[in-house]
Order: structure tokens, then C-alpha cells, then sequence
């Protein structure tokens, strides 16, 4: 449109990308889910969050998530773990109540569920 090509023409362009398997959402998000969750640490509820801001539809990314955890185990709690210990080194010497409140909130805007970040948080503050 900036370049002023005729919306045929993007069209017909479109068309032999995905043809060709250039221009694959099944493929993308899929790759993309398994990046994110296998060997990035991120949460379900991100990934999805992403796939959408990339304006991947919801049932393609929700394929791709499910084929991922179906396909490679994925633990979200050790992947909180080793966020809030990293998170955690960061801090410093604050108070131990500020160190716990600003670890939760990243792990909140990270996507994490507030039960798993609890739990987890209640097991590394016992050990």
C-alpha cells in the first residue's frame, strides 16, 4: 500500500508466498512457541499474548503451544524458579518484603500464573 501497489497485485504476491510454504503461521508459531517455552522460560500465557500482537489467529497458536507441550517436556515451575533466582541476585540488599513484592510483579508481567509464582516463592524462601 505505502508503495503503491494495487491490493491485487499484494494479494497475488501473498498468495505464491504461502503457496511456495514461504509464508507459514502454522510453522511460524509453532517454531516460535517452541523457542519461547522449551529453551526461553516463557510462560503459556505470554506466548500466546505474542503470537496475538503478531496477529497470529488463536487457534493456530493454540495448536502450536499444545504440539509443543505435547511434544517436549515443559516445566513452568523450574522456568519460574530460575527467573525469580536471577531476579532475586539482582536485588541486591532491599528489604526482604521489597525483594519478594518486585519479584513477584516481574514474574506477574512475565505471564506467570499468581498460584505457581506463590508456591514456587513460598519453596525457594524455605530452602
Amino acid at each position: 500500500v505505502q508503495k503503491d501497489y494495487t491490493p491485487a497485485d499484494a494479494d497475488s504476491v501473498l498468495e505464491r508466498l504461502v503457496a511456495s510454504g514461504i509464508v507459514d503461521d502454522s510453522r511460524y508459531a509453532a517454531e516460535f512457541a517452541r523457542q519461547k517455552l522449551v529453551h526461553g522460560g516463557a510462560s503459556v500465557r505470554r506466548v500466546r499474548q505474542v503470537l496475538a500482537q503478531k496477529g497470529i489467529d488463536k487457534a493456530i497458536a493454540a495448536a502450536a503451544i499444545d504440539g509443543v507441550l505435547a511434544d517436549e517436556p515443559v516445566d513452568q515451575d523450574a522456568a519460574i524458579e530460575r527467573l525469580a533466582i536471577r531476579k532475586l541476585r539482582s536485588l541486591g540488599d532491599l528489604d526482604e518484603v521489597v525483594r519478594r513484592r518486585r519479584v513477584l510483579g516481574f514474574l506477574v508481567r512475565k505471564g506467570y500464573d499468581l498460584d505457581d509464582i506463590r508456591r514456587v516463592l513460598r519453596s525457594l524462601c524455605q530452602t
